[in-house]
């Protein structure tokens, strides 16, 4: 039968094999290290996400009662009226 390889086999078959291989210490070729941010730019970062993250929910909130308000006076959220099915 045709198996998967193991990926927690500790001696690798095929040394070609991604999942095999051993990951690269750093992602630069220059071998530098990740750039730290300056703790301000983190703070402003931090209070853009969270600005952004409110607004969008806001938005959304206004848009949701807009839209339901629309199905309304369409009476798109009415119940249908039962059809009898004469035989």
């Amino acid at each position: 039968m045709n198996q998967l390889p193991n990926p927690f086999n500790s001696n690798p078959s095929n040394p070609l094999d991604p999942l095999n291989q051993e990951p690269d210490r750093l992602d630069d070729a220059d071998g530098e290290l990740p750039k730290r941010y300056h703790p301000a730019t983190k703070k402003t970062l931090q209070k853009l996400f969270i600005i952004l993250i409110v607004s969008g929910a806001i938005i959304g909130g206004i848009l949701s009662i807009g839209v339901l308000s629309l199905m309304q006076k369409a009476g798109l959220t009415n119940v249908p009226p039962r059809v009898e099915n004469s035989k």
